[in-house]
C-alpha cells in the first residue's frame, strides 16, 4: 500500500508541475512567423471594462509571438502609438492599462487612460488606413493587421472600411479580427468583408495568460486544473497518513 501511494503522489506532483508550467503565455498561433504585427485598437467610448480581459490576453499573446509590432489607436481619428518594428515587449505596458488596480474598497478601478483624448465616435477605416500607411512608409513587405474592436463603425464609414481592407489585401497584408462582443449586423458586415476565417476565436483568447511577474488572477481565469492537482496531492497525503502511518524503525540498529 505504501509503495502504491508513493507512486501516486509522485505522479500527482508531476501533473501539478505540468499545470503550473502550462499557465504561461501561449503565442497567437494565427500570426505568421518572421512578420510584423500591427495592432489597430478601438479606443472609442463603446469599449468598456467587460472587454478588457480579452484585450489583455490578445496583446500578451501577440507579444509572445516575438514578432516586431506596431500600434495604432483610433476612435473617430487615428494615431500611431508605436511604429512598425517596435519590440513586442512594448505591448506589455499597454496591456497593463487594462488590468484593474488593487482596491481596498472592492471596486474595480483601472489605471488612468493616457489616450482619453482619443475617445469619441468610431471610424474603423481611419485606423486601418493609418496601419497600412505606416507599413508602406517603413517598406514592410510581410505584415499582419490585428483589429481589436467591437466592430461598430459609423454608417457613413462603411464604404471607407471596404476600401481600407481592399488596400491592405492589395499590399499583401493579412487582416485578423478580434471582435469585442460585436452586434449581429456588425459581425455580418465584417464576415462578408474579410471572411469568417479572419476572426480570432474567443476561446483562444479567454484562456489564462500570464506575464512574468504578474498574478495569474489578472487574466480573469481561475486555475481549476492547478487547484484540482493540489487537492489530489492533499488527499493522497491524508490517505498515506491514515493507512500507512509512520515507518517502524525500532528494529534497526545503528551500524558500528
Amino acid at each position: 500500500m505504501r509503495i502504491a501511494l508513493t507512486l501516486a503522489l509522485v505522479a500527482a506532483a508531476a501533473l501539478e508541475l505540468g499545470f503550473a508550467r502550462g499557465g504561461g503565455v501561449t503565442e497567437a498561433s494565427y500570426l505568421p512567423s518572421n512578420g510584423t504585427s500591427v495592432v489597430v485598437m478601438d479606443f472609442s467610448y463603446s469599449i468598456t471594462g467587460s472587454s478588457f480581459r480579452l484585450i489583455v490576453n490578445a496583446l500578451r499573446k501577440i507579444a509572445a509571438s516575438g514578432n516586431p509590432v506596431g500600434l495604432v489607436g483610433f476612435s473617430d481619428v487615428a494615431y500611431e502609438l508605436l511604429p512598425p518594428g517596435t519590440p513586442a515587449s512594448e505591448l506589455e505596458p499597454i496591456a497593463r492599462l487594462f488590468i484593474p488596480l488593487p482596491s481596498r474598497s472592492g471596486q474595480v478601478v483601472f489605471p488612468s487612460s493616457p489616450w482619453a483624448a482619443l475617445q469619441g465616435g468610431t471610424r474603423i477605416s481611419t485606423g486601418l488606413r493609418l496601419a497600412d500607411d505606416s507599413l508602406q512608409r517603413e517598406h514592410v513587405g510581410k505584415a499582419s493587421i490585428i483589429l481589436i474592436s467591437d466592430l461598430e463603425t459609423a454608417s457613413e464609414d462603411a464604404p471607407s472600411v471596404v476600401d481600407a481592407v481592399s488596400s491592405l489585401e492589395g499590399h499583401g497584408y493579412s487582416l485578423h479580427l478580434i471582435g469585442l462582443d460585436p452586434t449581429p449586423p456588425s459581425l455580418h458586415f465584417f464576415e462578408g468583408l474579410a471572411g469568417k476565417q479572419a476572426f480570432v476565436r474567443e476561446k483562444t483568447l479567454s484562456a489564462s495568460v500570464k506575464h512574468p511577474g504578474s498574478s495569474g488572477l489578472l487574466s480573469g481565469q481561475t486555475p481549476w486544473a492547478f487547484l484540482l492537482g493540489a487537492a489530489l496531492i492533499a488527499v493522497l497525503l491524508a490517505a498515506n497518513e491514515q493507512w500507512c502511518g509512520e515507518l517502524d524503525l525500532s528494529g534497526l540498529r545503528r551500524a558500528r
